[in-house]
């Protein structure tokens, strides 16, 4: 039976269109307010401030990959075939917690000593101190859970309402260049308060228990392959800021994270899809799953499609209406070449966000993102160094180019 067969015959496929639609509200606002803000933040800010504020918040995304230890594939699909499992779950739930908490913690001690020991950290050492918060609230947003057991409907408003809640007191709030450090503590609060809220509600379908020892172990050596994995996807999906900012400054940071986020906004779209696929995909065949990555694949490269032509059409006047900034708008070209990978991101997507896992793969996938991660970062290292927003262009478009190539790949040799 197809995906959409599924949908428009049983309850699990309605499920599935009514968690995707839930998914979809929440990612619309993950891009969407961010891009509201973004020329906001620029024309206030200024690039160079603007890049400090994404160079901080690059480290913490990064940081945070130690502290969700891919949980976010394990504990998943581990919920999703324990639906029916009360007391299983409330096991399940109650370790993966408590281990991210006590990560958030280990990491926070190693987060402080970094930026106490390097001057150029410890120079504005408020900003990466109150960018954290995110980390912190994402520890505590138990969105793995919700997803196993198919009911993201029940944070999506409340997602939601955290993020406005932040982006309109950084409108109210961050008048003028001086209020640089109250955008990290403002999107700080609204992870914690998405956290917290989701964590509450998380309370009504599970029991917090002391965790066992022995699950907790199971857990951390189930998904060591993962989070491997997850430090070398963000070798490449969110240390190119990062990298960037330490190599050729915060304004050159500014002007390639203005790209970047409009870029990783195309790549948000997918994400909905491939979570409200994700646990009915766990629990099919061999051939259904198969069947499903092929017949999603058309449909991924015409969604892509669409965005790359309307950006390599009109892309000069959307930086312009966005940005009204010359330093940005001189690289128009750049941005046309960095949008062209969102067809490549699409394609590897469906192999390593979705097929890879829902067979348990974990290792399979772990060595092609291993390899992507570390081609990204000795690539963008050398060119950044020679030719900054075209050197990291480059490197992106060749490492998305990449994945897709050793995903399918590996996919067809399957057969």
């Amino acid at each position: 039976m197809s995906i959409l067969k599924s949908i428009k015959e049983n309850a699990a496929g309605r499920k599935m269109a009514g968690n995707y639609v839930s998914l979809l509200f929440i990612q619309a606002a993950n891009i969407l307010l961010p891009l509201i803000l973004l020329p906001y933040l620029v024309r206030t800010l200024g690039v160079e401030k603007y890049g400090l504020v994404l160079l901080a918040q690059s480290f913490c995304t990064i940081l945070y990959v130690f502290v969700e230890f891919g949980f976010n594939l394990s504990a998943t699909r581990r919920i999703s075939i324990l639906k029916d499992n009360a007391s299983e779950k409330s096991q399940v739930f109650s370790a993966v917690i408590s281990i991210k908490l006590l990560l958030a913690v280990a990491v926070a001690v190693v987060y402080a000593i970094i930026i106490l020991a390097f001057p150029r950290f410890r120079l504005e050492w408020e900003v990466y101190a109150l960018s954290y918060g995110v980390v912190v609230g994402q520890a505590l947003f138990p969105d793995w859970f919700f997803q196993g057991i198919e009911k993201m409907q029940f944070i999506a408003i409340l997602n939601v309402l955290a993020k406005i809640i932040f982006t309109a007191l950084i409108f109210i709030f961050v008048r003028e260049v001086g209020d640089y450090s109250n955008v990290p503590l403002f999107t700080s609060i609204g992870f914690l308060i998405a956290g917290t809220i989701s964590f509450i509600i998380s309370l009504k379908f599970v029991k917090l228990i002391k965790p066992s020892k022995k699950m907790m172990g199971e857990l951390m050596t189930e998904s060591k392959s993962i989070f491997v994995s997850n430090i070398a996807a963000r070798l490449f999906n969110s240390a190119n800021v990062f990298i960037v900012g330490m190599i050729a400054g915060d304004a050159i940071a500014g002007i390639y994270g203005s790209f970047e986020r409009i870029f990783m906004a195309a790549k948000g779209f997918f994400s909905p899809i491939m979570q409200a696929v994700f646990p009915w995909l766990s629990v099919q065949d061999e051939a259904k799953r198969r069947a499903s990555i092929r017949k999603m694949a058309p449909f991924i490269i015409l969604l892509a499609s669409v965005f790359v032509t309307i950006i390599l059409i009109f892309g000069e006047d959307i930086l312009q209406l966005l940005f009204d900034d010359t330093a940005i708008t001189a690289y128009t070209t750049a941005f046309k070449i960095l949008c062209t990978a969102t067809v490549f991101a699409g394609l590897n997507m469906l192999i390593i966000t979705l097929y890879l896992p829902s067979i348990g793969a974990y290792v399979k996938r772990m060595n092609i993102l291993l390899v992507g991660g570390i081609f990204n970062v000795l690539l963008a290292c050398l060119l950044v160094s020679i030719w900054p927003i075209y050197g990291i262009v480059a490197a992106v478009v060749l490492t998305e180019f990449v994945l897709a190539l050793l995903s399918w790949v590996y996919f067809f040799k399957q057969s």
